[in-house]
């Protein structure tokens, strides 16, 4: 696991919206982060609705395809914003 990159999901989800959403396997490329583009952009926790879990998808490919130690750094740092904020779980 790394500190930055797309959050692991539980198989089940993977067995469900791999069927659902364009470029969702894609994802599993890089290696899963404790912390991640769509986790400081509020994507995060419990996805209740399809599109939650697109957007959150979303922000993991464009995560792959941008990457940068800058982006990296920008994320870490903005987890740590977060993590003092009052809506962070």
């Amino acid at each position: 696991m790394s500190v930055v990159g797309p959050r692991p999901h539980v198989t089940s989800h993977n067995e469900y919206y791999r069927k659902r959403i364009s470029g969702y396997t894609q994802r599993s490329y890089l290696k899963p982060g404790i912390t991640g583009l769509a986790q400081v952009n509020g994507f995060r926790g419990e996805t209740r609705r399809i599109v939650d879990m697109e957007n959150r998808i979303t922000f993991d490919l464009k995560y792959q395809k941008n990457w940068s130690i800058w982006i990296d750094i920008k994320i870490i740092l903005l987890t740590i914003l977060k993590i003092k904020s009052k809506n962070a779980f």
